[in-house]
């Protein structure tokens, strides 16, 4: 389930699958002069970082070890299952050490657990534009990051594979003049606006002066 969402997502940003086999699939995206390349591979376990890179290195595609940017710019994604997410704590030093690992490729962990599967079943990669684009279900996130649901998944892989274009939706832009009068007006203090906007262009003395005097008016009101 999540290796075919991160392969959908991989097409979607302009990659090309080279090859695959059982665990991995290989992908190269070219734009004019500038190229990248991408490894989806499924972890059955977590190995060393040499273990992994080895593993991967017998299967790498002759085209792209003959390619000099091969080695500078490459991602390997790895997917691996838990359980249930609080195993992750026993992992998480294996986790790190393949991630901070500098050797051969860029390397990303991208662990899920039972009950997140279970929360995109039937999922694509363009259910998971639209879940995270969903300002509703960012509010319930925000307020229990730590439940299995659709939002948590799709936060995570956004998270974990940061040449993922975050989606965006254009709308009309409202003047900050605009925004700054109904927020004043909402404070209670219009008239203190209007006494900046007279006497910003005159300068400050002007304008801490009159303050002074309207505030020592209220008070002997």
């Amino acid at each position: 389930m999540i290796n075919g969402i991160i392969n959908e997502a991989l097409l979607a940003h302009g990659f090309k699958q080279e090859s695959e086999n059982d665990l991995t699939g290989f992908y190269v995206r070219e734009s004019g002069a500038a190229i990248r390349f991408a490894i989806l591979h499924k972890l059955n376990e977590l190995p060393t970082p040499s273990e992994l890179n080895a593993a991967v290195n017998q299967s790498v595609p002759a085209s792209f070890l003959a390619h000099p940017a091969f080695k500078k710019n490459c991602d390997l994604i790895c997917i691996h299952h838990l359980n249930k997410l609080a195993e992750f704590k026993s992992h998480e030093e294996q986790i790190f050490a393949i991630e901070e690992d500098p050797h051969f490729f860029k390397k990303y962990i991208l662990y899920y657990s039972d009950t997140e599967e279970a929360a995109i079943q039937k999922y694509s990669y363009a259910d998971l534009v639209k879940t995270i684009s969903d300002k509703s279900q960012f509010s319930n996130y925000k307020n229990d990051p730590l439940a299995a649901t659709q939002y948590s998944v799709a936060a995570k892989i956004f998270i974990k594979l940061p040449f993922l274009e975050l989606p965006f939706t254009r709308r009309e832009l409202v003047s900050l003049r605009l925004q700054a009068s109904e927020s004043v007006a909402e404070e209670g203090l219009d008239k203190t606006y209007a006494v900046i906007q007279k006497f910003t262009a005159n300068g400050m003395d002007e304008l801490i002066r009159e303050l002074i005097n309207d505030e020592l008016e209220n008070n002997a009101g």
